[in-house]
């Protein structure tokens, strides 16, 4: 392990040592006119289009469900979508162009955006603004279906997209099925189809597991992991901790209760990688409610991350008037949060 970019503190402390000027990846805020009203934006913040489109998988772990909930609301009652393509277009073409000055990394998330009829022509338009490190996040079951012609994963290739990013909670497909609550999850034979086209097309696919009591929870369950990626052809996996949520305000749904019972406690794995001599410490990445580690194992990139809701919290109210996130929601608006009701800041 690299004793001279490791430091021990901030993985003990996590999101708690994160400092803007001191150790986040940008280093400072940038000033910015966003239709008429100034605002300090941080200067890698990322821009989330948020898909319309209802996921089909019931994840207990859902993050969609535990954003909203960990402020004490619901998830139904914030879906408001915007009816007319118009309107929703000419408004994101609006906040591409507002955004351009930041030249912000683009990520398409969801609900289920591989579902979603809207995604080739939000690719397009991502593509036409030169959106920066363009990724997509899908639980996979749309990318074989076929648009204009096309399949999915075809239009996500050619949009110049530089991640796909696919949730897979298990290898097996019957157990990953059983936790993401997904009967038409792409089998493991579609899956290494899916991987070769968006690997010919220049888009590097990525799988992302949450770790689970249970399931995947442990050095040797990662490396099985691992290994199965490694068989599709996958270099780059990231293993993700249960978010945490806020205990002020949270409303414990059934996706909290589930995410408390079997959260897998990130910081114990970390330091028995640290120990092992298959994993090689690459990097640490902070951030305002979230911590990253990155390890190489064999001829792949390793990725772990921790996040909690409550930090969000805290840094909003520690750093007033910082924008941290952008997010482009299904009611054609931009805000500086998940919730569309909360930060909203255009377009005019």
């Amino acid at each position: 392990m690299n004793a001279v970019a490791f430091n021990e503190g901030w993985r003990r402390r996590k999101y708690a040592a994160f400092d803007i000027a001191g150790n986040s990846t940008a280093g400072r805020t940038i000033a910015l006119d966003l239709w008429g009203t100034p605002r300090e934006i941080y200067a890698n913040a990322n821009f989330s289009i948020y898909s319309a489109q209802t996921c089909n998988a019931k994840c207990h772990f859902c993050v969609e469900e535990l954003r909203p909930a960990s402020r004490g609301g619901a998830l139904a009652p914030q879906r408001t979508v915007e009816p007319d393509d118009g309107i929703y277009f000419a408004n994101l073409d609006a906040t591409l162009a507002a955004l351009a000055p930041l030249s912000p990394s683009v990520s398409i998330t969801g609900g289920e955006p591989s579902k979603d009829v809207r995604l080739p022509r939000i690719l397009r338009t991502a593509r036409a603004h030169g959106a920066r490190k363009l990724t997509v996040t899908t639980n996979g079951s749309g990318l074989l279906d076929r648009h204009e012609g096309r399949t999915l994963v075809e239009w996500i290739a050619d949009s110049g997209a530089r991640h796909l990013n696919i949730s897979r909670a298990h290898p097996d497909q019957a157990t990953n099925a059983k936790l993401m609550v997904l009967r038409d999850g792409l089998p493991v034979a579609s899956l290494r189809d899916v991987v070769d086209t968006a690997r010919a097309g220049g888009t590097r696919v990525r799988l992302s597991c949450v770790l689970l009591e249970g399931q995947i929870n442990s050095v040797p369950r990662i490396v099985e992991y691992l290994d199965f990626a490694e068989s599709i052809g996958v270099d780059n996996v990231i293993f993700r901790q249960l978010m945490r949520t806020d205990p002020r305000t949270v409303a414990e749904n059934h996706v909290v209760k589930y995410s408390d019972r079997f959260r897998t406690k990130l910081e114990p794995i970390l330091d028995a990688l640290s120990a092992d001599p298959r994993f090689t410490f690459t990097r640490q990445i902070m951030g305002y409610y979230y911590y990253v580690e990155v390890f190489r194992f064999r001829d792949m990139d390793v990725v772990f991350e921790e996040a909690d809701l409550a930090a969000l919290e805290t840094t909003k109210r520690t750093q007033p008037g910082v924008i941290h996130e952008l997010i482009y929601h299904p009611n054609a608006r931009l805000a500086s949060t998940w919730q569309p009701w909360d930060g909203v800041l255009g377009p005019a």
